[in-house]
């Protein structure tokens, strides 16, 4: 949430923001809910409101800018902390603002994302008491009945954006074992291909704990979801995770295998991989499976104008097969968010089942890759561009 506002009013000047927006963007609820009898955003703003001033007393202090959230308004206001003793124009103290943002927001971004970890449970499980967020969608229930089972928890693992960006800047892949277990570290600032980062910069950029706002915003539709199968979510970082967790729990891993390696194991099972784009400094998706049929590595995306969006969703079993794992990657926010609402959709479930050519319970292993026509927000517009069950043999080989 506090991600969602301060992008909104940093990145996009907005001067006012409503708790109809809040509930659908951040916590999945319908565009047009009730907010009378469903007060979770007013609840998370007042939890957020009392973490904001303690922080900015004790921990943030030292901050020359104050962030603050009024009530009656869910837009964020950035203050100068000596404002009575000089007077800046609104322009210089935008910019300002802006830089404080980019600093801080991360850090407090995470001491919001732990906020939430401890307390999206009580407030979706009182929401989804009075609406079922699945009623009247028993495809969409079959699926996420997979991923969220009484009794047993599910890892929500966020992607590492830091890792992701130092693999971009040099041109280095990290491991999975290396990332595991910080071996990766004593290579730093050294790069193939003549590439060069200085030790010191390429420390501070790995070491840093983010996340990319995509996930973390998408992070809030699962809550209700969980709520209504009873199911307890944990909020993990990659760089935290374990390999027993991912033997043991059901897993969400958020982001592609650059920004979240946990993926890495998992990749044996599915065709699409994700390649970055030096020259235009974003990702497309390719299908290696494809190579049969055409070039070896025949990129999906269109070249011609590049603004449509694309989301991978895979689901697959756990490393030791007692639970299953769902892989979320986008291009975007955009195409993320559609995605979620892709698999809320009871046609769009349905028609994915139907693809893929099972009827079986559970749902069974499958990947699908949506591409998202641009500026479309409607499930209803997303093309399967590969739409297939996962590899019987690699997924066995999971186990």
């Amino acid at each position: 949430m506090l991600l969602y506002i301060s992008h909104r009013v940093l990145q996009e000047g907005a001067t006012e923001i409503h708790e109809q927006e809040i509930g659908y963007h951040v916590f999945g609820r319908e565009r047009n809910y009730d907010t009378a009898t469903d007060n979770t955003v007013r609840v998370h703003a007042s939890m957020l409101r009392k973490r904001l001033e303690q922080y900015f007393a004790t921990e943030g202090a030292g901050e020359p800018v104050v962030m603050e959230l009024p009530k009656g308004n869910y837009a964020p206001v950035f203050k100068d902390r000596s404002a009575t003793e000089k007077k800046e124009s609104e322009t210089v103290f935008k910019e300002g603002a802006t830089q404080w943002w980019r600093r801080a927001a991360w850090g407090l971004g995470l001491a919001a994302i732990a906020l939430g970890a401890s307390t999206v449970w009580l407030a979706t499980t009182r929401s989804a008491v009075r609406a079922d967020p699945l009623a009247g969608k028993p495809s969409v229930a079959e699926f996420w009945s997979a991923i969220f089972q009484r009794g047993q928890a599910t890892d929500v693992v966020l992607d590492d954006a830091a890792i992701g960006l130092y693999q971009e800047l040099t041109g280095q892949m990290v491991r999975l074992s290396e990332y595991y277990d910080r071996s990766y570290l004593r290579g730093l600032g050294a790069a193939p291909s003549g590439k060069k980062l200085d030790p010191d910069t390429a420390g501070q950029i790995v070491l840093k704990r983010q996340s990319s706002f995509a996930y973390v915003n998408a992070m809030g539709r699962l809550g209700p979801l969980a709520a209504r199968f009873g199911t307890e979510i944990r909020l993990v970082f990659a760089r935290d995770y374990s390999f027993q967790a991912l033997k043991s729990d059901n897993a969400v891993l958020m982001g592609h295998r650059r920004t979240n390696p946990w993926v890495e194991p998992f990749e044996a099972a599915i065709g699409v991989r994700w390649e970055f784009d030096a020259t235009t400094q974003g990702y497309y998706p390719v299908d290696t499976w494809a190579a049969a049929e055409q070039d070896a590595k025949r990129p999906l995306i269109g070249r011609r104008d590049g603004q449509d969006g694309y989301a991978l969703i895979a689901m697959l079993p756990n490393l030791r097969g007692t639970g299953r794992v769902l892989l979320m990657s986008a291009t975007g926010g955009s195409a993320l968010s559609v995605a979620g609402e892709f698999l809320e959709d009871e046609t769009s479930v349905r028609t994915l089942r139907t693809r893929i050519g099972a009827n079986e319970r559970p749902f069974p292993y499958f990947e699908v890759l949506l591409r998202v026509p641009a500026r479309s927000r409607r499930p209803g517009d997303v093309e399967m561009v590969v739409c297939r069950r996962a590899a019987a043999r690699s997924v066995k080989g999971l186990k």
